[in-house]
C-alpha cells in the first residue's frame, strides 16, 4: 500500500508561512487556522511537533512567552496542542470569539469618522465597512439593539454630510414619523445619492470634479 505524499512545512518568513503580529489580537485566530491547514497538508499530528511549529512562526518575544506556557510541556499525554492554543488565545483580549468587539470600538469607528467629515464617497464607504463589521458582531451577541446601532451610525456622519443627507431622506422616506430614527440601508441610500461623484478613494485630500449635492 503506497504511503501518503506530505508536504514539507514552510520555513519561517518564507510567503506561504502563517504569520501573527502581537499588536492585532484578533488575527490570533486566524494563525491558528493557518496552522491548522498546514498540519493536515504536512501529516503534523503529534503534540508536541504542532507545538513547537507554533511558536516558530512569531517573533522572538512572542515565543519566549508562549514557551513558558504550562500547557507548551512537550510530552504528548500530559497537555495536548488544544490546550496550550486555548491558554495562548486567552492571553490576548480580542482574540476570544466570544469577546471579539465591544461598544468600545463601535463608538472609536463612529467618533473617528465624525472628526473626519466625510466629503467623498470612498471616505463614506469605509466608515461604513468598518461599522458594519463591529455593529453586525455586537448585534447578533444581543450587545447593541438595531435602534441604538443606527443612532450610533447617524452620528459618525458629521453634521454637514448629515443635514445632506437628512434632506435627501425627507424626500424619499415620507412614511418614516418625525423623531423616528431612519436605518443604516437607508442612510447608506441617501449617502450615496448626496456622494455621487466624489472620490472614490479613502483619501480626502483628492477630489473628482464633481462635488457632493448639497442642499440649501
Amino acid at each position: 500500500m503506497a504511503q501518503p505524499h506530505y508536504n514539507s512545512m514552510p520555513a519561517r518568513g518564507h510567503g506561504t508561512a502563517p504569520s501573527f503580529n502581537p499588536s492585532k489580537p484578533r488575527e490570533l485566530p486566524r494563525y491558528f487556522t493557518e496552522l491548522k491547514f498546514l498540519f493536515a497538508s504536512c501529516g503534523v499530528t503529534k503534540n508536541a511537533k504542532k507545538k513547537a511549529l507554533g511558536i516558530c512562526y512569531v517573533d522572538y518575544n512572542t515565543s519566549e512567552q508562549w514557551l513558558s506556557i504550562l500547557e507548551y510541556q512537550p510530552y504528548d499525554l500530559l497537555y495536548s496542542y488544544d490546550n496550550w492554543k486555548h491558554t495562548v488565545i486567552s492571553l490576548y483580549p480580542g482574540a476570544n470569539a466570544a469577546t471579539k468587539y465591544s461598544m468600545a470600538d463601535l463608538d472609536q469607528i463612529m467618533g473617528k469618522a465624525a472628526r473626519t467629515d466625510i466629503k467623498t464617497i470612498g471616505q463614506f464607504a469605509d466608515y461604513y465597512r468598518k461599522f458594519y463589521q463591529v455593529s453586525k458582531w455586537l448585534t447578533n451577541s444581543g450587545r447593541i439593539g438595531s435602534l441604538k446601532r443606527d443612532c450610533f451610525f447617524q452620528n459618525g456622519l458629521g453634521p454637514s454630510l448629515w443635514s445632506n443627507i437628512q434632506h435627501q431622506l425627507s424626500i424619499v422616506e415620507r412614511d418614516v414619523r418625525p423623531g423616528d430614527p431612519y436605518t443604516m440601508t437607508q442612510m447608506k441610500a441617501a449617502a450615496k445619492f448626496v456622494l455621487h461623484g466624489t472620490n472614490t478613494s479613502m483619501n480626502g485630500t483628492k477630489y473628482s470634479q464633481q462635488t457632493p449635492r448639497l442642499y440649501a
